[in-house]
């Protein structure tokens, strides 16, 4: 039946001939279309490195000065560690942490430059986050190597403890495997001309690529430890899910006026999911993205209506040829799947020209990759996607008026013919 369908094609090939070039023309044009989404939409689900689900961010802060005594600085750590504390015997609480540095989905963000003792000349920049030793819990953190001991991971251990990110590992010691980056040490040579020069750091774990929000590039990160937690620490809160909806309400209720002591008050409690949805929309990114969508949604609307309406058209043309096929003994569902055969033939004949003209344009950097870098597998997926879309509207376009035309007696589509 192939052959049949391709030598019909080919008799046909000047009717055929402007068909071919649309699809040519729209196949590309709904791939660049599906890559550029691709973009974002990869970006955005491509893992952060750690996990946020589920997970609340608490700040605390101080009193005006006017209305602080003596008595209140003095038992200030007292008082935040009381409070601190707390937070873990709410119920719903799994962990507690305390950290700052780099805080996610803010502009809150610190960076240092770290080397290897072996190539002390090169220096890499990495964001940093100090952190206490529950962090890794509270985040999820899995380990691509080593682990980190808790009760080892302090400011006062020499070589210092630290976590640093696949990324980080490979720029700073250009490892064969990034595994083998656990028990190397580093120094941070801006350190070097302090009063109290940290000069050796050793590497106990490694953990997963990291970045800062969902639509950013993977970068360098760097964990320390804190030795403990201190009221301008960011305080991250791991509930389980079943407590989840509703917890920073019924948190800040209840604990407000507990929060209520010495120089401190509760400041806020928020999700990191709202954290994201206020970055993104402060960011400019959710409107740009709203518009990215739209335009990407109206060029598939066209496609659908060109595609569909010729296809349409095509069909409803060659009524005297459904009918005489039925004539000669052919059955609907035959007839049917003799069209739709011929339709994605048509397809498929377009597939190499569509595929050199996209693979030159991705050689050609004309493709948006701002978020995510291009690669084979994306290219790929990218123009099976397309092919996809455009077979499931040629399949529509000629499936829907060839069953309407099967129904009609092939006496009568003869005769009006």
């Amino acid at each position: 039946m192939w052959k049949q369908i391709f030598n019909q094609i080919w008799n046909q090939r000047r009717a055929n001939a402007w068909l071919w070039m649309e699809l040519w023309i729209v196949a590309v044009l709904l791939w660049y279309g599906v890559d550029l989404v691709c973009n974002y939409e990869g970006a955005a689900r491509q893992p952060k490195g750690y996990d946020t689900s589920c997970v609340f961010d608490l700040m605390v802060n101080t009193k005006p000065i006017s209305v602080i005594n003596d008595a209140d600085n003095q038992r200030a750590g007292q008082d935040f560690t009381y409070l601190y504390n707390l937070i873990k015997d709410y119920p719903g609480v799994e962990e507690v942490c305390s950290y700052y540095g780099t805080v996610p989905y803010t502009d809150e963000s610190m960076l240092e430059g770290y080397a290897s003792h072996t190539d002390s000349a090169h220096t890499v920049s990495s964001y940093i986050r100090y952190v206490s030793a529950s962090y890794f819990k509270v985040f999820r953190l899995p380990w691509l190597a080593g682990q980190v001991d808790e009760a080892h991971w302090n400011p006062a251990e020499y070589p210092m403890p630290v976590v640093m990110s696949a990324d980080l590992a490979d720029s700073l010691f250009h490892l064969p495997q990034v595994a083998d980056a656990v028990g190397k040490t580093c120094f941070n040579p801006y350190f070097l001309k302090s009063a109290h020069p940290q000069t050796n750091y050793r590497v106990v774990a490694v953990a997963p690529r990291h970045k800062v929000d969902d639509y950013a590039r993977y970068d360098n990160f760097i964990y320390l430890p804190v030795n403990r937690p201190l009221f301008w620490h960011h305080v991250a809160i791991r509930v389980s899910p079943d407590h989840a909806a509703g917890f920073a309400e019924r948190f800040r209720k209840d604990m407000q006026p507990v929060f209520d002591r010495g120089i401190f008050y509760l400041d806020y409690i928020r999700s990191y999911d709202d954290l994201k949805a206020a970055y993104d929309i402060q960011q400019g990114t959710t409107n740009y993205l709203n518009t990215i969508y739209s335009v990407a949604a109206f060029f598939l609307f066209n496609v659908f209506l060109c595609v569909f309406a010729t296809f349409w058209y095509r069909t409803r043309k060659r009524r005297s040829e459904i009918a005489l096929r039925m004539a000669m003994g052919s059955t609907r569902r035959r007839v049917l799947g003799y069209f739709l055969c011929e339709g994605i033939m048509l397809l498929l004949l377009v597939v190499v020209p569509a595929l050199i003209v996209a693979f030159n344009i991705q050689v050609a950097d004309l493709t948006v990759h701002t978020l995510v870098d291009t690669s084979t597998t994306r290219f790929i997926l990218s123009f099976l996607t397309a092919l996809l879309l455009l077979a499931l509207i040629i399949v529509g376009g000629i499936w829907l008026p060839a069953w309407q035309c099967t129904k009609i007696q092939s006496a009568e589509a003869l005769h009006d013919e």
